[in-house]
């Protein structure tokens, strides 16, 4: 079987939770760990699996974290939302963005269609590009949305500001509604645009914690409390990092550089330690909220400290739930950037008793997936036989 994964390029936190259950596939069909070799099968005990990601995320992104045979396609189908940093939306341009998409969008249907027939793709699972369903629909192929929430959701408010962009966003909601299944990862919003809906536990990444291997490797006090700092690919500049050194007791690390170089912050590659081993090795997460660092929380029991997220609406659902679990508290903007959360930060360790999550979503999304994959492969196989068997007859 064939499963085509469309991801959108918005940041990395869908490319994560995707790649999540792209190793759960593979799990499920009982694949061992082997360098990956591009465009090669998985067979194991009679089921063969090939996987191919189209997304803009760089390919370097998957052979990072898909340790498996897997192919890669560039494919920039949806805009995601243009912002001005980590947490400001700039509506318009996204919107402005979106159309003009849509509408190459849809002169690449075709293109799609005969890519998807000529490589017998069986399953098409988007996280959470509308255009994937166009795609599936017409080339006759079951789809899956997996996501906990869609673009048509976040750009609804939008619209309201911009009413021109309606047309458009009623397409989007219609290419949602093809959808053959949608797999709503907790928490997730209504997304009343899919027909017919499946809750999934938490998805994401638990890591290691490796905590006495970073200090050592950093030269870190071990009797100081250790934050990690995520701001995202799109930056938060505004922050005055450089009052962090005043946080007595503490020692930063993170993947992105902070501006004013904080004594106090180290920077950390890939090559050195994983992100979510990073989170499980920490007292605390400081970080712009996002459904990636929300299920890491959950998953490896470690407190958040965030700010708010204007004009996004997944961040009221995030907000509620980690409030709810105990497990977060949101900072206000102001006193994020002038870094008055010292006292903030010490409180959630000091009362922290969460528990780490037994998480299982990305088990459960790779089953589904599979499951609907082998009865479109086994509806081709049948298909194919009945052909030979004309063919034969004929002659």
């Amino acid at each position: 079987m064939h499963i085509l994964y469309y991801i959108t390029s918005h940041g990395y936190g869908h490319a994560v939770r995707s790649a999540a259950v792209c190793n759960a596939l593979f799990e499920t069909v009982g694949a061992c760990a082997r360098p990956a070799n591009v465009g090669a099968d998985i067979d194991r005990d009679g089921l063969k699996l090939r996987l191919t990601v189209c997304t803009d995320v760089p390919q370097s992104f998957f052979k990072e974290e898909l340790p498996f045979p897997h192919n890669w396609r560039s494919g920039g189908f949806d805009v995601g939302c243009l912002q001005s940093d980590g947490v400001s939306v700039l509506m318009k341009e996204t919107l402005a963005a979106c159309k003009e998409i849509s509408v190459n969008n849809r002169l690449r249907l075709d293109e799609e269609v005969r890519w998807c027939k000529f490589n017998n793709v069986d399953c098409v699972v988007s996280d959470i590009t509308p255009f994937a369903f166009d795609v599936a629909r017409k080339a006759g192929i079951p789809s899956i949305a997996i996501s906990n929430f869609t673009w048509h959701d976040i750009y609804s408010p939008y619209v309201e500001r911009f009413p021109e962009y309606g047309e458009m966003l009623e397409e989007m909601a219609d290419q949602y509604r093809k959808a053959s299944i949608a797999l709503t990862l907790y928490p997730s919003l209504p997304m009343p645009v899919f027909e017919r809906k499946k809750p999934i536990h938490i998805l994401g990444r638990r890591g290691v914690n490796r905590r006495e291997e970073i200090c050592r490797y950093f030269g870190i006090d071990r009797d100081k409390r250790l934050g990690v700092i995520y701001v995202g690919n799109f930056g938060l500049d505004r922050v005055d990092w450089r009052r962090l050194e005043k946080f007595d007791g503490w020692e930063f690390v993170g993947v992105y550089p902070l501006p004013g170089g904080p004594k106090n912050y180290r920077l950390v590659s890939k090559e050195q330690f994983r992100y979510q081993d990073l989170s499980a090795s920490a007292d605390a997460v400081i970080a712009k909220m996002g459904y990636g660092v929300f299920s890491e929380s959950m998953l490896n029991g470690i407190p958040l400290v965030y700010l708010p997220r204007e004009d996004f609406a997944e961040f009221p659902v995030l907000d509620a739930e980690a409030k709810r679990r105990g497990s977060g508290v949101c900072v206000d903007a102001e006193e994020f950037c002038a870094l008055g959360w010292l006292k903030v930060l010490d409180g959630v360790v000091d009362n922290n008793n969460m528990v780490p999550d037994d998480g299982g979503g990305a088990r459960v999304c790779a089953e589904e997936i599979i499951k609907i994959a082998k009865t479109r492969d086994i509806k081709r196989i049948i298909t194919d036989l009945l052909m030979a068997l004309i063919i034969f007859v004929g002659c």
